[in-house]
């Protein structure tokens, strides 16, 4: 098994090489076609079209290696943190093929071009992995001093930052800001990297001079097909090492756990408003690059916010009954992990709002990042307007979506805002009250650990729900909607505020679960019913 994987990651190694030639030369566009070349598998090989033919038959190859060492591992390998590893190299291979062919298709999108140049790599530095665990060296003891965990951690950060800033100097130019960016990115991955080995510092330094000549003598393909190499050997050398100094922690790793970071519920939820603002606020046909743009780089940022919310919440959380099983508090995942993973996820993110959607887009991403991190996290442990400023980051994904699509906000934006701002409130009220033992042990002063008999609580859910009644009806008054969202909005309204009132009522954990659930309801149909109205009218 050892010696396919090796294989395989030779083969990935080769594919670096051909992606990097192909760059180099310009030759991108050489074959028009995909997943064939002018319609066969054989075509001429002249001029750019036997670097681009090449890449795709080495991808191909790669490809099918992959899907072998994939099964194989499945069925012969009991580790489950290895078995998800091949998964996810598979996985990799899988979307490095879309986005090659999207490439292609869609004429060298910005956005995509990066992220296959990106992903060629990561799937290189994954199989890398993936070789160094299944040797038999794995389970010893290494010999010579580690150098500290969490300094090859950052180290491999630095390095995959500078893959990501390599990338945008290759495809969208030498742009002055990108230079600098890489070049300061480059001094501060030299530090780190001259205190972790000398394997790594003698790669970094022949990476130096190549990106040196790369600058001097622009245009010579052996030299920046080289710079590209060299780059991937270093960021897989340096995962190889980051992993290897991790060993004792590898079998409880698993890709769950960060999944379970990320808080896929409420990053869904802000994903699913994004795509909601985005078609509502196009104009005929629906620009499928920047939606995708959109999608991803929000799912990234939410993703990153809520591991850096845990990693901020940490010591609240095992405090908790109902988070002290979370990665962190369990001790499933270091807080230096956890970190890493939230500030890559939101930087990655962020940069792909910026590359792939209008500037309004990836700056409402950032506010939304920082007001939720750094004024609605710290907050929670002060006062119970926690909640009423959590509801601003909370309600601007759908903004996110309409800037995206039109590159400005206008007055249907700002619906979507306050709908989704007065939704959240009795939205999280009901889960503060049903939780609000936990969140006392943990110190956070949401107004139902305050409000003990419920009195303050049940005004405002009642005051919230009965608000969302009017503002929910805004557009079929203002003539932006039709008479099917109208009845729609109203009869789920109504229903919401039904809800609200007998929840206020009881005062019971068993009625705030019941308005909980009925605020799950209630956002899907919402934006379901604008959409018909939108289709059939």
């Amino acid at each position: 098994m050892h010696r396919l994987v090796v294989l395989t990651t030779f083969a990935a190694f080769l594919l670096v090489i051909a992606g990097g030639l192909v760059t180099s030369t310009g030759s991108g566009l050489a074959v028009p076609d995909w997943p064939l070349s002018y319609g066969t598998l054989f075509p001429p090989m002249v001029g750019g079209i036997r670097f681009e033919h090449t890449h795709r038959l080495i991808a191909a190859t790669v490809g099918l290696f992959t899907l072998i060492l994939t099964l194989w591992i499945l069925m012969a390998e009991k580790r489950r943190p290895v078995r998800r590893l091949a998964i996810a190299a598979f996985g990799l291979v899988v979307l490095q093929g879309i986005l090659g062919g999207l490439t292609v298709l869609w004429q060298l999108p910005l956005p995509v071009s990066v992220a296959h140049a990106c992903l060629g790599q990561t799937f290189f530095m994954t199989l890398a992995v993936l070789a160094e665990v299944t040797a038999p060296r794995w389970g010893q003891t290494p010999r010579g001093l580690t150098p500290p965990r969490l300094l090859l951690l950052w180290t491999t950060l630095a390095l995959y930052g500078q893959l990501i800033l390599g990338a945008l100097l290759r495809h969208a130019g030498w742009q002055p800001v990108l230079v600098i960016a890489h070049l300061i990115g480059a001094a501060a991955a030299t530090i780190l990297v001259f205190r972790t080995s000398r394997l790594l510092s003698w790669l970094l330094l022949l990476q130096i001079g190549l990106g040196v000549a790369t600058l001097c003598f622009k245009g010579n393909v052996p030299v920046s097909t080289a710079h590209v190499a060299v780059g991937a050997l270093l960021l897989a050398t340096a995962a190889v090492l980051t992993v290897r100094a991790y060993r004792r922690a590898f079998p409880r790793w698993g890709l769950s756990l960060y999944w379970e970071l990320t808080k896929p519920r409420l990053t869904s939820l802000a994903v699913l408003m994004t795509l909601a603002g985005f078609l509502l606020a196009s104009a005929g046909a629906v620009a499928t690059a920047k939606l995708l743009a959109v999608l991803v780089g929000t799912a990234l940022v939410g993703g990153g916010a809520g591991a850096l919310n845990q990693y901020l919440e940490r010591n609240e959380d095992g405090r908790m009954r109902r988070t002290c099983g979370r990665p962190l508090p369990s001790g499933r995942i270091s807080p230096q992990s956890a970190l890493a993973f939230g500030v890559i996820l939101s930087i990655t993110g962020l940069i792909l709002l910026l590359l792939g959607a209008p500037p309004l887009a990836a700056g409402l991403a950032a506010a939304t990042l920082g007001l939720y991190l750094f004024l609605y996290t710290p907050l929670k442990r002060r006062s119970a307007l926690c909640t009423l400023v959590g509801a601003i980051p909370g309600a601007l994904p759908p903004l996110i979506g309409w800037a995206g699509a039109r590159g400005t906000l206008g007055l249907e934006s700002a619906w979507l805002f306050v709908v989704l701002f007065l939704w959240q409130l009795p939205h999280f009220l009901a889960i503060a009250w049903s939780y609000r033992e936990d969140y006392s042990r943990a110190g956070f002063r949401m107004l139902p650990v305050l409000d003990p008999e419920g009195g303050s609580t049940s005004r405002q859910i009642s005051l919230y729900c009965l608000a969302l009644v009017p503002v929910s009806l805004l557009p079929s008054v203002l003539g932006l909607a039709g008479w099917i969202y109208f009845a729609g909005a109203l009869i789920i309204s109504v229903a919401f505020l039904g809800v609200g009132l007998a929840t206020a009522w009881a005062r019971s954990p068993k009625a705030a679960h019941r308005l909980f659930l009925a605020s799950l309801v209630y956002l899907p149909v919402l934006v379901a019913a604008m959409t018909l109205d939108r289709v059939i009218l």
